[in-house]
């Protein structure tokens, strides 16, 4: 099962040393332990990458097959249809419901209240594809197990 992660839950997520974040250290493990993989694509994406100087790591984690990228052109056609979609709202975000659309990425790791309603608004995503589930914390970690049995029930 594949997750987009926030940037702004990128440190939290794939922070190194002996300080682990107890809402967010549970999506390491499980892209760690193969349970899981992280999505990521888009030039804005990539960008607020290179601003937290996690191109490195996510290159790492390709590598190791933890990590999958998808076609930034893809991402950005996508983009550039949810900024028309979305001209006048608040979102600023259109560059992760793109990544979530283009990948067909049922779950999220955000922080970011404000987009949620928008993460949850299926018409901004492909017809067919599944509710966006949102990660935020800890007390969220039964959906890492769920999303992975589900996929092992369609896999079958």
């Amino acid at each position: 099962m594949c997750i987009v992660v926030d940037i702004n839950t990128l440190a939290p997520v794939f922070s190194e040393g002996c300080v682990r974040n107890p809402d967010f250290f549970a999506i390491k493990e499980w892209i760690n332990a193969g349970k899981g993989f992280l999505v990521y694509g888009g030039t804005k994406y990539k960008k607020e990458l290179g601003k937290k100087r996690y191109l490195r790591l996510i290159r790492q984690m390709k590598d190791a097959g933890r990590a999958v990228p998808i076609r930034d052109d893809v991402v950005d056609s996508m983009e550039a249809t949810l900024l028309t979609k979305t001209k006048g709202m608040k979102c600023d975000d259109q560059h992760i419901i793109a990544l979530l659309g283009a990948s067909w990425c049922p779950l999220l790791c955000s922080a970011d209240l404000r987009s949620f309603d928008y993460i949850k608004d299926r018409s901004l995503f492909p017809s067919g594809m599944p509710q966006v589930r949102i990660y935020t914390s800890a007390r969220n970690a039964d959906l890492l197990k769920r999303m992975s049995r589900n996929m092992l029930k369609n896999l079958a």
